[in-house]
């Protein structure tokens, strides 16, 4: 059952528990939204101090209340490259979670280890078909991955990946390449395991492994090891299109960003299954800037501040620009979580404010990159900068445009 913590609905007040709706017990605010088929008559099951009543609503009748939020599960492996974990001290509780609930990899595409899943929670998705899901596979050597994950439950990945597939769940998979460690044979090897469970497996992305300079013990990917992913991924990608139609494997941005070589195509990613995993946002970005037209003039001198790996790009969007339009792009380097960490998401207010700091120039605007606050307004090392010239940028090219006074 599950607890209404508000409540427009004077026939269930807050306090109340639904139990049940049309005799399916309710365990969360995802079996209510299942089984709370609007279009028909429901039979409602509500529970308080031990005493229950039912209550009928019609077809079209709004249950107007508001479900407590569940305890979302944390993660129980230990892996030696989780990002988490190489977090400083004192930053907000929040960021310190480190979730591995299946709810939250198909409400918000976060990736699952599934290492913390039984049969009842496979059951479970498949009946209330939580499609798609995410899962982190790195490796399909049982061996490996246990000692990955530090995790004695993490080595039958095919068995369960296999047993939601039965369940008519589409996963998107992703391996993170570690040097020496899931790159070469085994890279090879959990390609090949997983593109044969198509169309069950619905994508494989491939990332670089990330690490800040508080993680020791872990190798970043060079860059002649990028260019032999990027040529082995590519030459995967076209072998899969051959046989399924569909490209299968996609390879990272930064892999692409770390060696120079060129993007692939807007149709190397298909219908863009991980875009939110950094896998075509760079492809997306640069299709936008070829679609810029005409930019009218603007008054004023304006800064774009930007992560290392997204500098080249938004440079290119400079040299789009009209000549008279007075933008500066610069790069911030992210002293916070150390050099290595290049996206701009992860830049913290010290290091913003720093480099607005070093520049000579009085810019009427300064422009931060997209999603590096929280709602708070609250930058990830917690800083917060009350410089009235700041704003976040929108993530797409025409209203950054269109904030240009």
């Amino acid at each position: 059952m599950v607890r209404v913590v508000a409540s427009k609905d004077k026939r269930i007040p807050v306090g109340y528990n639904i139990a049940a709706i049309n005799e399916q017990p309710i365990d969360d605010f995802l079996e209510f939204q299942f089984y709370n088929d609007v279009s028909k008559t429901r039979r409602i099951l509500i529970e308080s101090n031990g005493t229950s009543r039912h209550i009928v609503y019609k077809s079209h009748q709004n249950i107007a209340v508001t479900l407590e939020s569940p305890r979302y599960r944390q993660c129980t492996n230990n892996c030696d490259f989780c990002f988490i974990n190489g977090l400083p001290k004192n930053l907000r509780k929040e960021l310190y979670f480190r979730d591995d609930d299946y709810r939250l990899s198909f409400l918000f595409g976060n990736f699952l280890s599934l290492t913390n899943i039984d049969q009842n929670d496979i059951a479970r998705i498949g009946r209330l078909r939580l499609s798609p899901l995410y899962v982190s596979v790195h490796t399909t050597e049982p061996t490996l991955r246990i000692k990955l994950f530090k995790n004695e439950a993490a080595g039958d990945i095919i068995k369960m990946l296999q047993k939601m597939i039965d369940g008519d769940v589409k996963i998107h998979c992703q391996i993170v390449v570690i040097p020496g460690i899931t790159s070469g044979r085994s890279l090879a090897r959990t390609i090949n395991d997983l593109g044969r469970l198509y169309p069950g497996v619905t994508s494989i992305g491939i990332v670089p492994v990330g690490k800040t300079k508080h993680i020791r013990g872990i190798s970043l990917v060079s860059k002649k090891m990028a260019l032999s992913i990027i040529d082995f991924g590519q030459k995967l990608n076209s072998e899969f299109r051959q046989r399924y139609k569909k490209g299968l494997v996609y390879l990272a941005d930064e892999f692409f960003i770390k060696t120079g070589r060129p993007l692939p195509p807007r149709e190397y990613y298909d219908e863009l299954p991980q875009y939110e995993n950094g896998i075509g946002m760079a492809r997306v970005f640069l299709d936008e800037i070829d679609s810029i037209k005409k930019v009218r003039r603007a008054s004023g001198k304006f800064l774009i501040l930007t992560g290392k790996s997204a500098y080249p790009f938004m440079k290119i969007l400079k040299a789009r620009l009209d000549p008279d339009i007075q933008v500066d792009v610069k790069a911030v380097r992210n002293d916070f979580f150390g050099d290595s960490v290049t996206v701009s998401g992860l830049l913290g207010s010290h290091d913003m404010k720093k480099r607005i700091a070093g520049s000579t120039t009085r810019y009427d605007r300064i422009f931060l990159p997209p999603d590096c606050i929280n709602e708070q307004g609250q930058y990830i090392d917690g800083g917060m900068i009350a410089d009235p010239r700041v704003l976040i940028a929108p993530a797409r090219i025409q209203e950054l445009l269109k904030c240009l006074p």
